[in-house]
């Protein structure tokens, strides 16, 4: 096709596009313009429910808790991982250690939990995935 033939196409294409948008506007208009019947209100669904948490546990790529087992020192070493955390790491530490029952007197978390706070992982003795993601979709991670 020449270039002529070519612009004129699209414009003649353009043109129809615009007359069909045209079409269309006026014919919903003219469809509510219409009395409709009244659909009886439908419940409201609950609202969302926000926590409050002065923590957070981003997802991976794949939607997947960052939760990783991990063996060290030749396999005598089992350590599980929570990475990918925000905010205040202590109150997720401390959580966390409640909850794993490994807490010491006072509701301080023991030896069993510690927090690497250069790279913002918890790290838990032994392993102990399931138990975390549990954990952590119960606050709606």
């Amino acid at each position: 096709m020449p270039s002529g033939e070519v612009a004129s196409f699209t414009r003649t294409f353009l043109t129809q596009l615009r007359r069909q948008a045209q079409a269309l506007k006026e014919h919903n208009t003219s469809a509510s313009a219409s009395p409709t019947p009244v659909k009886p209100a439908k419940q409201p669904s609950p609202p969302l429910q926000l926590t409050n948490l002065p923590y957070f546990v981003r997802r991976t790529a794949s939607n997947q808790l960052p939760v990783y087992v991990d063996t060290k020192a030749g396999g005598n070493k089992q350590l599980t991982k929570v990475q990918k955390t925000e905010g205040d790491l202590d109150a997720l530490r401390n959580d966390l250690a409640i909850a794993l029952n490994v807490s010491e007197v006072r509701g301080k978390p023991g030896p069993e939990v510690t927090l690497n706070r250069l790279t913002g992982h918890i790290i838990v003795k032994g392993w102990r995935k399931p138990e975390i993601v549990e954990f952590l979709k119960a606050r709606g991670f």
